[in-house]
């Protein structure tokens, strides 16, 4: 009985995370039709993803800190509702100087779900499908990404046929969250979580500096790794219409490419991490080759849009695996020193504001100097994440501590 409803709630969790990216980018995906559209550039036309990014993020962190306070059932189901209703807005007709308000309130909607969702799973799943539950999930943000540009491009026909896609996402959401909130009715929290509800202190919940400054190192990989990927997945599509005159619909299915191939990221992320045993060095490794990525798109970006696609595609798949090692892994296998709806707010929430100010400083960069110019801003992003990853590394190795002193990788 257990494991039959270990695997619904993962199911029903998968469902609901990745029908949300749909009403999550069903904006970004179509940026460029939206310029086109409202007759704006590249900067304001990025202001509501930027917007979106910004909301997500903090709002994750916000949720983080208080989402072991409130019915996690009730706030998904509202947050689908809402970005439900905002998608719905702008497809009937909201002028284009409210679309940055309505993303505004889109992204802390949105916010809720991933903290409250990984508490949910990390708090009713059995100990021996918690990794297994950490693949699916992460395969959730990719997966519904995928399927999200996949509409927008089915209906990236031109500037009229393209809000067809807002229209999907808005049925979409309002449906999923009514069969969130009835599909979960029956959830219980196991005992242990019940007995703290009631007050009883909690000795082991009490990071100390290591496990501080861990938390710290991993949130800055998270901003790092979503400045570049985000700020790439939103402009990916603008590129290739520049630089090689490729139609908005084509230009959007190559960006699918991304997503598709990011689905690896999930299983890549624990298998090095059974051979190395150290999030921060796997970490260390993927910033390194993420920055050599971006170097042969600078290089190659005038040769074939097929290979600058393929480095694109790489360098999505790399830093897919520092993110699912810090907002998917770390959350569900820090046990003691916090809890999993914290680590998933704070470090997915890391994330998202990273995304945020990359896609609207790259745009900015974009209008005034040209692509060659953002693309050694995240060369610089890279690098920079590379030095602390190292540093951190070596301290260890010189204070001869054993890196997994906390045990976060293994399971209650």
């Amino acid at each position: 009985m257990t494991k039959r409803k270990d695997i619904f709630l993962i199911v029903i969790c998968w469902m609901t995370y990745t029908l949300a990216q749909l009403g999550r980018y069903s904006y970004g995906a179509n940026i460029t039709l939206i310029m086109e559209r409202f007759a704006v550039g590249h900067a304001y036309a990025s202001l509501p993803a930027t917007l979106f990014f910004f909301a997500y993020g903090v709002g994750q962190i916000l949720v983080g800190f208080f989402c072991h306070k409130f019915n996690r059932r009730l706030l998904v189901a509202f947050a689908l509702a809402v970005s439900g209703a905002v998608n719905l807005s702008i497809f009937f007709g909201a002028p284009f100087i409210s679309i940055k308000y309505l993303w505004l309130l889109n992204g802390f909607a949105q916010a809720n779900l991933w903290p409250a969702m990984v508490f949910i799973v990390k708090e009713n799943i059995s100990a021996e499908r918690i990794e297994k539950a950490g693949v699916i999930l992460a395969t959730a943000s990719t997966g519904g990404r995928f399927a999200a540009i996949g509409v927008c491009a089915v209906f990236a026909i031109d500037v009229e046929k393209f809000m067809y896609c807002f229209l999907s996402a808005g049925i979409l959401l309002l449906i999923m969250a009514t069969t969130f909130l009835f599909a979960t009715g029956k959830l219980k929290k196991p005992e242990p979580e019940k007995v703290r509800a009631k007050g009883r202190k909690d000795p082991e919940l009490k990071p100390d500096k290591k496990a501080v400054i861990l938390l710290l190192l991993f949130g800055e990989f998270s901003l790092a790794c979503y400045a570049i990927s985000g700020g790439l997945q939103s402009w990916v599509p603008v590129i290739l219409k520049d630089s090689y005159g490729l139609s908005d619909a084509f230009s959007i299915f190559m960006s699918v490419m991304l997503p598709l191939f990011t689905l690896t990221s999930a299983v890549i992320t624990p298998f090095l991490h059974r051979k190395l045993k150290n999030y921060v060095l796997i970490s260390f490794l993927s910033f390194v080759f993420g920055a050599a990525m971006i170097t042969g798109v600078m290089l190659f970006l005038g040769v074939h849009w097929l290979l600058v696609t393929v480095m694109f595609t790489a360098e999505a798949v790399t830093m897919g695996i520092i993110a699912n090692a810090t907002t998917v892994n770390v959350p569900l296998t820090f046990n003691g020193k916090f809890n999993a709806g914290f680590l998933a707010g704070f470090l997915n929430g890391a994330c998202y504001v990273g995304a945020a100010i990359a896609t609207y400083v790259l745009g900015n960069i974009a209008d005034e100097s040209g692509w060659n110019d953002a693309f050694i801003l995240l060369i610089a992003i890279a690098a920079v994440s590379a030095l602390f990853a190292a540093a951190y590394l070596i301290i260890q190795r010189k204070s001869k501590r054993e890196y997994m002193e906390y045990d976060y990788d293994k399971l209650d």
